[in-house]
């Protein structure tokens, strides 16, 4: 039986994940080499799993077992590690927002089909078993003609201090966050986007120097619209949720709470919040290495999230942010 030899690029909190679905969850799939500038945290990690440890990613993009990268540096950085990757003629897998910079992103997705390569980005919520039946049921007619997608991303609390409070390295709440529900609205409405409006600011005072409370509205060819909803500050959990309208009907996904946990006292009944999102989107984000994996290996023939698809999400946010700033509507320009 023929196996996937990966490396993680990268052992930040994105980084870790993956190196545990790689390592433990994926099925034909091995962890082989792993990445990061700290020699003492790449040993801490790698020597337990067998893998092989690289400071120097060159080294590592040349050890000729590897079939497959997972890149999850620094957002900023994402394109420039993973073109060097597919330069190599390796199969990459980015974590979301393929990149900050439009132009890079554009040249490293039109360098991936020139290698033919693939080139998948971790939006992982496509991945998830409630968001996959419902587009499922959105493609079936369930709902009629898609007219409006609705969704709220709210994270419990903002990004930990570093690279990811700086909106020119991470892209900040709309692209970070909000940029999950410019790629559902575009799956499920089966439409391109044409022009956005956003307001928005810093409404918490938590001194982050982005937004913090972002609302959009995006216009897409076929009429359709979508408004997403983002936030950094969430005090009843981690709050994940969107709403596919048609003609027909209505299909929500996701909820404020765990149902599964609820405590019952004289003044009523009180959920908890969900936790964080390596819990709440853990099986989508080995799915969506499984998915990597079986497309090297010619399983699956056809990615569910291409370079194309990230490349669109960012175009969106760009658009969103000179928005926010102008104030006025903008169109979608990729």
């Amino acid at each position: 039986m023929k196996i996937v030899n990966l490396a993680v690029v990268g052992l930040g909190r994105m980084g870790r994940l993956y190196v545990d679905v790689v390592a433990r969850c994926v099925e034909r799939a091995k962890l082989v080499a792993v990445y990061t500038s700290s020699k003492a945290k790449c040993e801490e990690i790698a020597k337990p799993l067998g893998a092989a440890c690289y400071n120097d990613i060159d080294a590592l993009l040349r050890d000729p077992r590897i079939d497959g990268v997972v890149v999850t540096t620094p957002s900023h950085t994402h394109a420039d590690v993973a073109l060097m990757a597919v330069e190599r003629g390796l199969h990459v897998f980015v974590e979301k927002p393929i990149d900050v910079d439009l132009s890079k992103a554009r040249n490293l997705v039109e360098k991936a089909e020139r290698m033919g390569v693939h080139l998948l980005v971790g939006y992982m919520r496509r991945f998830d078993e409630s968001y996959r039946e419902a587009k499922r049921l959105v493609d079936e007619g369930a709902v009629g003609r898609v007219v409006m997608y609705v969704g709220i991303s709210r994270d419990p609390e903002p990004p930990p201090p570093g690279w990811l409070r700086d909106p020119k390295l991470s892209g900040g709440l709309v692209l970070d966050l909000m940029s999950h529900d410019f790629d559902l609205a575009r799956w499920f409405i089966g439409s391109e986007p044409v022009e956005v409006y956003a307001v928005g600011g810093e409404l918490h005072g938590g001194g982050l120097g982005d937004y913090d409370e972002v609302v959009t509205t995006i216009r897409f060819a076929n009429g359709a619209v979508a408004v997403a909803m983002g936030s950094r500050y969430s005090p009843h959990g981690y709050d994940i949720r969107c709403e596919v309208r048609g003609t027909q009907g209505s299909i929500h996904v996701g909820a404020m709470h765990r149902h599964d946990l609820a405590v019952a006292k004289g003044g009523g009944v009180s959920y908890r919040g969900f936790e964080w999102f390596q819990k709440r989107f853990l099986n989508a984000y080995t799915a969506e290495i499984q998915h990597f994996a079986n497309l090297i290996l010619g399983i699956d023939e056809r990615p569910l999230v291409t370079g194309r698809d990230a490349l669109i999400a960012l175009a969106i946010a760009k658009a969103v942010r000179e928005s926010l700033t102008r104030g006025t509507p903008i169109t979608v320009v990729t």
